[in-house]
């Protein structure tokens, strides 16, 4: 029995994703993504095209958002708040390697 191959890419979080491509990476649907927006907690980019557009920023910190949903049952209203906190931590572990980089390299710590 041979293994199922593994599906892998590198993710550019400088291009933009539609409705319908980030509800399929995410695990979740159109509708409740558009619930997510009427939260403010996902903001699509702002253009004049009819269909929303994203940052593709928003993939890794949704598919996130979505597994804790499924495990531990949350609503929606709920997931809009642990969106908004894993943002905030990927920010501040993006600015803690920028600093952490700044250290001379006998003080770095992994």
């Amino acid at each position: 029995m041979t293994p199922a191959p593994i599906e892998c890419f590198i993710l550019d979080t400088t291009e933009t994703i539609t409705l319908p491509e980030l509800a399929q990476c995410c695990g979740m649907s159109p509708d409740e993504l558009d619930e997510l927006v009427d939260y403010n907690a996902l903001v699509p980019l702002p253009d004049a095209t009819p269909e929303r557009a994203f940052s593709a920023r928003w993939v890794a910190p949704l598919r996130s958002a979505s597994k804790l949903r499924l495990d531990f049952d949350l609503d929606l209203f709920t997931v809009a708040i642990l969106l908004g906190q894993l943002v905030q931590i990927e920010l501040l572990q993006r600015q803690l390697e920028s600093l952490r980089a700044l250290l001379p390299a006998h003080l770095r710590q992994a």
